[in-house]
């Protein structure tokens, strides 16, 4: 449950107001701390990823000079990822906080259910200005990878007697969106998520990642039903490849069939012309790390995860 939440007000002489397109690379400036070269660079790469940049707050001084910068960019499956300027004394914390919780507030004119940062968790300061702006810790991320298998370096599994494993069909999506809510059960999985997001927003969520390929949509089942999924799909870089999800249900788990599953979804990505798959695990989720690590994935970075209801029943 979320605690009582009181956001900051704007320090005296300084107000927070949402910026329009025309001070929009002043705005970039002050939140990537660059010059101009720095800001047309995240322009770019907003442009070349779709990310939304209609929902920039900034703090101003009374002669309109900005002096933070707070990104809430919506994406598909009703969540928005929030960008902010770091704080450059600590007695700044509680004003960019406060100018997070306007950014969030402002998304309520829009579908967007939750706002999610990822922060370095090496840097504390910028943890506490989002908890400062009413986020919470989700979870600990490691972000893992390993290379796409190769000349048949992994083999297909024995599948156990009434265990099989097929793709998933797009024109069924009911049956998985009925799988993953299953899947959710007692999880170790950033189970911090639970009630969040609905599950079919979740699925676009997923779908909209990348590019999704129907036959890299696994679907296990036991006796003919379903009891777990593993999803890959296309990153944005044609380098990578991401898994998406695995996730089995409480009466497949303990079984052995998440190595199956696993297994059986590298297996069939022999050859592919990417490079690496990533992925991204709840650290604490110790059976999900430890699978991962036996099949050759290693960790590349690690960041915090902080999420915020956009409406809630408190403010």
């Amino acid at each position: 449950m979320r605690q009582p939440y009181h956001p900051a007000p704007p320090p005296a002489g300084r107000r927070f107001d949402r910026i329009g397109r025309d001070r929009l690379e002043d705005a970039v400036r002050v939140l990537v701390r660059g010059d101009r070269a720095a800001a047309a660079r995240f322009l770019d790469f907003a442009e070349s990823t779709k990310l939304c940049l209609d929902h920039v707050w900034a703090m101003l001084d009374k002669k309109d000079q900005i002096h933070a910068t707070v990104l809430a960019a919506p994406s598909t499956g009703r969540t928005a990822v929030l960008f902010a300027s770091r704080a450059k004394v600590p007695a700044l914390v509680p004003a960019i906080g406060g100018l997070v919780d306007a950014a969030v507030r402002g998304l309520r004119t829009t579908d967007v259910a939750m706002a999610q940062a990822l922060v370095d968790p090496g840097d504390g300061s910028e943890e506490r200005l989002f908890i400062a702006g009413g986020f919470q810790k989700l979870a600990e991320l490691d972000y893992l990878e390993r290379p796409v298998p190769r000349f048949g370096s992994i083999a297909p599994p024995p599948f156990p007697d009434g265990v099989s494993i097929a793709p998933w069909d797009p024109n069924d999506r009911p049956m998985l969106i009925g799988l993953l809510e299953r899947t959710y059960e007692h999880t170790l999985d950033c189970p911090g998520l639970a009630g969040l997001r609905r599950t079919e927003d979740i699925l676009a969520g997923h779908l909209a990642s990348g590019t999704p390929i129907p036959e890299w949509w696994h679907i296990l089942r036991i006796d003919d039903r379903p009891e777990g999924a593993l999803l890959f799909n296309r990153g944005a870089d044609a380098q990578n490849l991401e898994l998406v999800y695995l996730g089995l249900t409480p009466a497949a788990r303990g079984k052995g069939l998440g190595r199956t599953l696993l297994t059986q979804g590298l297996s069939l990505l022999d050859g592919d012309a990417a490079r690496t798959i990533v992925l991204a695990v709840d650290r604490a989720n110790h059976p999900a790390t430890g699978l991962y690590r036996r099949a050759g994935f290693r960790f590349s970075v690690r960041r915090n995860a902080l999420v915020r209801p956009v409406v809630d029943g408190e403010n």
